[in-house]
């Protein structure tokens, strides 16, 4: 059998796609990556979030995110939002390895009639693409611990382009502003599809003393920052993100036309981890003596950063 790419360098080459991607829709990522640059930094990817309305694309990135050695960690709850959360994780007491955040839209707490049109777009995406190439791979990766190079990349591409995407039709505006009237978070996740809506660079990799310098930095570039940074100083987990451009996003009309409507789907986030603390408040330690940061996140800090791409309503249509 040939030589098989283990589920790091499999996370690692997903991550190096996902975020070029990324980079090719968001200008703001790529300003900052040149800030970083300056700085005598280095750009480290702490975790990529997505935002999915449809149960079976969030039960299939689960387990596509296994092959990557990311496993479902602990739960969060945004009632406000309608979102419901988990993250992905390299399990263990290293908090370096990239993460993943991922929300699900909580349809239950939806209006029915509302909720119903949600499904009928998730269907309409669900039945446009066919993912069973991708299955295959998986239980490949599953059985035998990894993929050779032709079935990395082949998972990897599909990954990246079918899965964390919308392959379907245009939204129905109708529907944009129905979603956008109770949950503009959903709103903007049903626009971008289970796509990066967020990527986060870390600190003190990037070369700064901490959250404020660099956000002092980002703003000075003219950078568009949340209003406040969400951690208290010397907290285990302190985090702030660009405002999300507002971007023409395609729409069906109820004529059948296309339409563009504008959205708020994509954003930059910077991170400041820190010493972990048990329920007693008292620092962790690892194994080997060193202090164990803290590589989960925090509910309070998350609900704020969900302001940064909300889209409250669907502009006038304009006809291509």
């Amino acid at each position: 059998m040939a030589k098989l790419l283990t589920p790091r360098s499999l996370r690692e080459q997903f991550v190096e796609v996902a975020t070029a991607r990324f980079a090719a829709n968001v200008p703001d990522f790529v300003r900052l990556q040149k800030l970083v640059a300056d700085n005598g930094g280095r750009f480290h990817n702490d975790h990529g979030a997505i935002r999915s309305a449809d149960p079976q694309v969030t039960a299939l990135f689960v387990r596509a995110a296994r092959v990557l050695g990311l496993r479902r960690d602990l739960d969060y709850r945004f009632p406000a939002k309608k979102l419901v959360s988990f993250d992905l994780q390299v399990i263990g007491d290293d908090s370096a390895p990239f993460k993943i955040f991922l929300s699900e839209v909580e349809l239950s707490a939806f209006p029915p009639d509302v909720a119903a049109v949600v499904r009928e777009d998730c269907a309409e995406q669900w039945a446009s693409v066919d993912h069973t190439p991708f299955l295959g791979l998986i239980e490949k990766a599953e059985t035998h611990g990894g993929l050779g190079e032709t079935d990395a990349e082949l998972f990897i591409e599909h990954f990246v382009q079918r899965l964390m995407a919308r392959p379907g039709p245009p939204l129905k505006r109708a529907t944009l502003d129905a979603v956008a009237s109770v949950s503009g978070e959903a709103a903007s996740a049903l626009a971008l599809g289970p796509d990066f809506n967020h990527v986060t660079i870390d600190v003190r990799a990037a070369g700064f003393a901490g959250i404020e310098a660099m956000a002092q930095a980002m703003l000075a570039a003219g950078l568009k920052l949340l209003p406040a940074i969400q951690g208290a100083p010397g907290t285990k987990l302190r985090q702030t993100a660009t405002m999300a451009a507002t971007m023409d996003t395609p729409v069906r009309e109820a004529d059948g036309s296309l339409g563009i409507a504008q959205t708020e789907k994509q954003f930059v986030e910077i991170i400041e981890r820190s010493q972990a603390l048990d329920r007693d408040g008292v620092p962790l330690w690892t194994q080997d003596g060193a202090p164990l940061i803290f590589r989960n996140f925090l509910a309070a800090n998350a609900e704020k950063i969900f302001d940064a791409a909300s889209t409250k309503s669907s502009s006038a249509a304009m006809n291509c």
